[in-house]
């Protein structure tokens, strides 16, 4: 296993981060370019967590500016997200295995840098994940800066990514940002709605259970790194 002495944590709203801060001790609160980061304890272990909020460009401000300034061995993302496959439904747990954008076309993204469709999540990481994610699947995620709540828009993203299994706003941005840095990288979501015309009104009565379902998940594992 990896030697994480210093472990990153970041997720797009304070309801996903909240039951992670609360567990830290030892808190130090830092500001760069506006942006919050807190540093503290976690399992013994140094942990930096920063809630980045919605979308591509805020989640890879954010990653960039923790490895840049905290120097982690490694980033976890947590939070909630749609679902994009009928075997995955509310409040069931989604590991990363590979994620990409789906408001990007692939083509730009093979020969553009950093010439990568689909950005593959750490493998040591994700499987201890998993270890800690009772019933979890593991499966591609799908990342781009729409909350989709239609039929139309999710069949027709199924269509195109027939292998995902949920769909969100920040994951891919910081896995992009962790590939080029070459940082590794895991990211969960717990599932907050179905994508789909009732989204909406899923997603309010789901929120904070999955938030904090996902980050129960993280903190079990950072408990289980050596």
């Amino acid at each position: 296993m990896g030697d994480y002495k210093t472990i990153g944590i970041l997720s797009a709203l304070e309801v996903e981060s909240d039951i992670i801060l609360k567990k830290m001790t030892d808190t130090e609160v830092s500001v760069i370019a506006g942006m919050t980061f807190t540093r503290g304890t976690i399992h013994g272990k140094t942990a930096v967590l920063a809630t980045c909020g919605v979308s591509k460009v805020n989640a890879a401000l954010f990653t960039q500016i923790m490895i840049d300034h905290f120097r982690p061995d490694c980033i976890l993302f947590t939070g909630v997200a749609g679902s994009m496959d009928p075997s995955v439904r509310q409040m069931d747990l989604v590991v990363a295995d590979r994620l990409t954008f789906h408001d990007v076309n692939p083509h730009q993204l093979e020969f553009c840098f950093p010439n990568q469709v689909w950005f593959r999540s750490d493998v040591e990481l994700t499987d201890l994940i998993l270890r800690n994610a009772r019933g979890s699947k593991s499966g591609a995620i799908i990342t781009g800066d729409q909350f989709i709540t239609s039929r139309d828009q999710k069949r027709q993203l199924k269509k195109r990514f027939p292998e995902a299994l949920a769909v969100e706003m920040e994951g891919c941005a910081v896995a992009q940002t962790c590939y080029v840095n070459q940082v590794p990288f895991a990211v969960i979501r717990c599932i907050s709605d179905l994508a789909d015309n009732k989204a909406e009104d899923s997603y309010d009565t789901f929120e904070k259970k999955a938030a904090e379902k996902s980050a129960g998940v993280i903190l079990k594992t950072i408990g289980c790194m050596q």
